[in-house]
């Protein structure tokens, strides 16, 4: 796994790469709205976090329960299924992602694995929005790196929950706009992943999507949403 954004080879300096924000299965299943800030072709995509902040590559950790090729005869397409104490991320690699596919063909489920990539919206043939990553690196870690993971995850969520609204107003506002409220929940969520460490859970790939589900659902019971006076919106362009 890389561990830095940018790097120095032969005296040449690499350019640093957007940071990669730490984000439960959770919150990024319901980033389901991407944009851009330029009409550049190149120009990177974001989703709007529903905690307030925008995402163009985010650092997730979990244990991987399935690996399938739903690929073709011609062409490998493996998807991963990678579950955290929130929720299920969904990896895709195919030939574009030639390290990261070479790497999960070796996966044996169940092992703890991290990956470092870009999140992908995707709209299903009955109109749903989903969210996937598209993996730049992987690798398996142990269970005290997941554990560590988790509650750095826990600590960023809840900062971007207690000040999104003012170091980045404006997507705070979008994404409140987009989803409908303004992502107090999530500190819910984060105290649930927090709870689920204490009690000694090594693996949330025991919990399946009900039960997840309904585990938050009482955690988001518990919590009050938070108003307060919008901040002006920028003019965001829609991917």
């Amino acid at each position: 796994m890389a561990t830095s954004d940018s790097q120095s080879q032969q005296g040449t300096t690499v350019p640093d790469r957007e940071v990669a924000k730490h984000v439960f299965a959770a919150e990024l299943n319901e980033a389901t709205y991407s944009f851009k800030t330029s009409q550049d072709e190149r120009a990177p995509v974001y989703v709007a976090l529903p905690t307030g902040e925008r995402a163009n590559r985010v650092c997730v950790m979990g244990t991987v329960t399935e690996l399938e090729d739903v690929g073709t005869d011609d062409q490998e397409y493996l998807r991963a299924r990678i579950v955290d104490p929130t929720g299920t991320f969904w990896v895709y690699a195919g030939q574009y992602q030639h390290e990261a596919l070479k790497r999960l063909k070796k996966i044996q489920p169940p092992e703890f694995l991290a990956v470092i990539g870009k999140p992908r919206t995707y709209k299903t043939d009955d109109g749903t929005i989903n969210v996937s990553l598209v993996p730049e690196d992987v690798g398996i870690v142990d269970l005290r790196t997941r554990d560590s993971w988790v509650f750095e995850t826990a600590r960023r969520t809840l900062e971007r929950v207690g000040s999104a609204r003012e170091t980045s107003p404006k997507v705070a506002a979008l994404a409140r706009d987009q989803y409908g409220h303004d992502g107090s929940y999530f500190a819910h969520v984060a105290a649930f992943a927090l709870q689920n460490l204490l009690d000694g859970d090594e693996s949330s790939g025991s919990d399946d999507e009900e039960t997840i589900e309904e585990r938050l659902e009482e955690a988001e019971a518990k919590g009050d949403d938070i108003d307060g006076e919008e901040p002006e919106q920028e003019t965001l362009i829609e991917d």
